[in-house]
């Protein structure tokens, strides 16, 4: 299994990271759609891709409208991450259940979570730990309204 590294030496090479991993859930998500027989996990997976193209949108406008001093910030520690190894894992799945989706879209959730939020307590500047704070709860918002309408899904 070969995982990227990431340098992240500034504010705005954690957000094109963040960009490039909505990115990457999205084609995971569309890559498992065609692989499902199953008609509810594939409308989970259509429903978890668009949601993904949104937020990588929302993350594009939430780059474009922070200060470039901000996004020059530097970060003395990279923030760590597990969702690689768990974009690799999901990627080779087979035969999933609406279930397993959701608890796959909950941990890449966590993951994002985990990145937005060790940035914030890490960095020293108070405009660029509010930016990163402010993506951890968007994400947690985000997470939650998944969780409203994946219970949704499993009622009908």
């Amino acid at each position: 299994m070969t995982t990227r590294m990431h340098n992240f030496e500034q504010v705005k090479d954690v957000l094109a990271y963040g960009i490039d991993l909505h990115t990457r859930l999205r084609e995971t998500y569309d890559q498992l759609g065609l692989q499902s027989e199953q008609t509810r996990v594939k409308m989970v997976l259509d429903y978890l891709s668009r949601h993904e193209r949104n937020r990588q949108q929302a993350m594009e406008r939430f780059e474009e409208g922070t200060r470039r001093k901000i996004l020059e910030q530097w970060l003395q520690y990279a923030p760590s991450s597990n969702i690689e190894g768990l974009l690799a894992h999901s990627s080779t799945r087979s035969n999933l259940t609406v279930d397993d989706v959701i608890t796959m879209a909950m941990r890449f959730d966590d993951a994002l979570i985990a990145i937005y939020r060790e940035t914030a307590n890490e960095i020293d500047d108070t405009h660029a730990r509010e930016v990163f704070q402010n993506l951890a709860e968007m994400e947690h918002r985000e997470k939650q309204r998944f969780v409203r309408d994946a219970e949704w899904v499993q009622d009908i």
